[in-house]
């Protein structure tokens, strides 16, 4: 199918011969229909002094022209050129088609070098930045969120998101519209964009399988160019099986740093991720907070009912805290009764918020383990805040275990904060 030629000429019959002559072809000439053909005819000097166009070759006519030659352009005599046209343009055609495939295969090495840098990476938080970032960059667009599916809490999470409206509901697709993701999934162009709802969804897929969505909001007065998902698509294409693979590594891994009976994270999990939080936090001058809680009186249900009924009582606390919290919060047992939860970017107000949701989700209604056991159960709570009560791990447990135990010691089944007071106090040994 052949393109459509654009044409800026001042002299109307010029478009009319060639439309003659050249039956098969479209002739363009609105201008900024014209400035996005890939084949542009230069008629006058002043078309040359336009800002720079989108076209890859142009037909330059010579005797209305006298500018130097520029890359890309096709110089040819006026006269000649409308005598005998087709030659001219299916030179240009065939230029125009050798330069974007080279440019094509430019990108296709591109997208290699990157293959080969993301199959180097083993977080799966900055192969998905990396992914996103590079996406929004060939959209045009600032922010978006990348959700992956979790099997574990068998719904769709926040891997990377710099959009600081969106929110994770803990909805299967949380933000997700479900009718605009099976439009791009059905479409073949490897998105959607709802003008309505300013909102572009890409899903990722490794065979049939949905790995993951982009999930990319449009700001007021954009307008979005569809054009650009086509490279968009490509990339896309050539990256998302290593995201797949990576996706796939650390869930493996995860499964090892979880408590085989709870399946939150363990201590091992605890020790290496509060680091790395602490050095991401220092390095962006951002903010987290931590929260320990404790069980109050497992040691009842464990001498009344025994330890078997204690252990299914973790795992029912486990499920509930883990469906309280955002899937980007890591929830680990700390050890024995004992849980921590960490918040990425949380400060103290909104940790205690969360914990809060937690401490409802677990004593506002019993456990229900047997026909003829229904166990009820509380907690007590303790936050810490980086950098606000503390800089370093131990000190940052210190604080919120300090805080956790002055609940337990009191009233239980509520949420104590650290004070800075107490941050500034030396640990006794």
């Amino acid at each position: 199918m052949q393109q459509a030629i654009g044409l800026l000429s001042g002299d109307a019959r010029l478009a009319a011969v060639l439309r003659e002559r050249c039956p098969e072809r479209e002739f363009v000439t609105d201008r900024a229909a014209a400035e996005s053909c890939r084949v542009v005819i230069v008629d006058t000097d002043a078309e040359l002094d336009a800002p720079p166009r989108k076209s890859v070759a142009r037909i330059v006519l010579l005797g209305n022209v006298t500018a130097a030659r520029r890359q890309g352009d096709i110089r040819v005599d006026r006269d000649a050129f409308v005598a005998h046209p087709e030659e001219t343009l299916a030179v240009a055609d065939d230029l125009a088609s050798v330069v974007i495939h080279a440019s094509q295969l430019e990108q296709e090495v591109g997208y290699l070098t990157e293959i080969h840098e993301l199959m180097a990476m083993t977080d799966e938080e900055a192969v998905s930045e990396r992914v996103a970032r590079t996406a929004l960059n060939l959209i045009g667009l600032p922010t978006a969120a990348l959700l992956l599916h979790d099997p574990r809490l068998e719904r769709y999470v926040v891997s990377f998101s710099n959009d600081p409206s969106y929110r994770d509901s803990g909805e299967f697709l949380s933000g997700v519209p479900p009718d605009l993701l099976q439009h791009a999934l059905g479409s073949g162009e490897y998105f959607a964009y709802d003008e309505n709802a300013s909102l572009v969804i890409i899903p990722l897929q490794v065979d049939q399988d949905l790995i993951g969505v982009i999930r990319v909001p449009v700001p007021d007065n954009h307008v979005v160019d569809t054009a650009c998902f086509a490279p968009v698509s490509r990339y896309l294409r050539a990256v998302v099986q290593v995201l797949g693979n990576v996706y796939q590594l650390t869930r493996s891994r995860d499964l090892a740093m979880r408590d085989d009976l709870t399946k939150a994270f363990n201590r091992r999990f605890f020790e290496s991720y509060l680091d790395e939080e602490i050095e991401r936090a220092r390095r962006y001058g951002s903010l987290f907070s931590v929260i320990f809680l404790d069980l109050d009186d497992l040691k009842t249900v464990n001498n009344f009912f025994g330890h078997l009924t204690g252990s299914r009582t973790l795992q029912e606390v486990a499920k509930r805290i883990l469906n309280a919290v955002r899937g980007i919060d890591k929830v680990v047992r700390f050890g024995g009764d004992e849980f921590c939860i960490i918040l990425p970017q949380t400060d103290s107000e909104q940790a205690a918020a969360v914990a809060n949701r937690v401490r409802r989700s677990i004593g506002d209604s019993s456990f229900k383990l047997e026909p003829e056991i229904e166990i009820s159960v509380t907690a007590s709570f303790g936050i810490a805040t980086y950098p606000t009560h503390a800089m370093a791990k131990e000190d940052l447990i210190r604080q919120a275990d300090l805080a956790m135990y002055r609940v337990k010691s009191t009233t239980k089944n509520a949420i104590g904060v650290a004070t800075v007071e107490d941050a500034t106090r030396p640990a006794t040994i």
